[in-house]
């Protein structure tokens, strides 16, 4: 199997035409028309997980975030950032990002948020666009602050930042992973009593919270780290070849 045979069932699942107009998903670098050994996935392109695929014969490393955003004028080895780089192009490994593609799709980022926080009836929380960013859903009716504990445990969150009435009794929750503080509004008008997202600012942590919307904020990494899993055991029915998982620990959020 080409490594393009697998990318090519992967975007059938999750089209890369789904993405935001801002976003770089696709391939990062290297070379789809290569034999596939096998395969790593990872949040992020990280040193240690390039070394990971490095010790396992992976030539291919599929990452959510993409590795290349803005516009490089150039590119120094010595940089820490550009020294995976160096290693990616000296072991011959490409590497491709499914980012707000994986996030909008259905049974991708959002709805598998929704599964493992045991959110029932899914739907798309971005007004006016199906397929769109966001879901919101249904809970059996709970205090936010016993929701809370749940997610931060599921979610193997270091830490939550929490916005509003904690004592608040909550049956509608919306999630958005990553940064997802721009559909307040459409948690709000979708009735929702609280949504889970992660990078909010305390302004509008604390604005939204006065409207009656309870926030909690696992933190970014937390909110998506969940999906490796699951692409792992997508591709492990795609491709007979190995299939490993790279993931930091949520050290992203340490209070002292």
């Amino acid at each position: 199997m080409e490594i393009r045979e697998l990318i090519d069932k992967l975007c059938e699942k999750y089209p890369l035409d789904l993405q935001e107009d801002w976003d770089n998903s696709g391939l990062q670098i290297g070379n789809l028309d290569k034999e596939l050994k096998n395969v790593l996935i990872s949040l992020d392109l990280e040193e240690e997980g390039v070394d990971m695929a490095i010790e396992n014969d992976c030539n291919l490393i599929i990452t959510h975030h993409p590795y290349l955003f803005n516009g490089t004028k150039s590119i120094d080895f010595t940089d820490s950032f550009y020294n995976r780089l160096e290693k990616v192009i000296k072991n011959d490994i490409s590497v491709f990002a499914m980012h707000t593609n994986l996030d909008i799709a259905a049974d991708g980022l959002n709805d598998n948020l929704c599964q493992i926080l045991e959110i029932q009836k899914p739907q798309v929380l971005e007004l006016y666009k199906d397929p769109g960013l966001g879901r919101f859903g249904v809970i059996e009716t709970t205090k936010a602050k016993d929701f809370a504990k749940k997610v931060k445990e599921i979610l193997k969150a270091n830490e939550l930042v929490c916005y509003g009435d904690m004592e608040k009794e909550i049956s509608k929750v919306a999630v958005c992973g990553g940064a997802g503080s721009s559909l307040f509004d459409d948690a709000i008008n979708q009735g929702c009593d609280l949504m889970i997202t992660g990078d909010v600012s305390y302004h509008m942590g604390m604005d939204y919270a006065n409207r009656g919307l309870v926030i909690i904020d696992p933190g970014h990494f937390a909110s998506e780290n969940h999906i490796i899993y699951k692409l792992e055991n997508i591709l492990s029915k795609m491709t007979d070849n190995k299939v490993y998982t790279y993931s930091k620990e949520d050290d992203f959020r340490t209070f002292i």
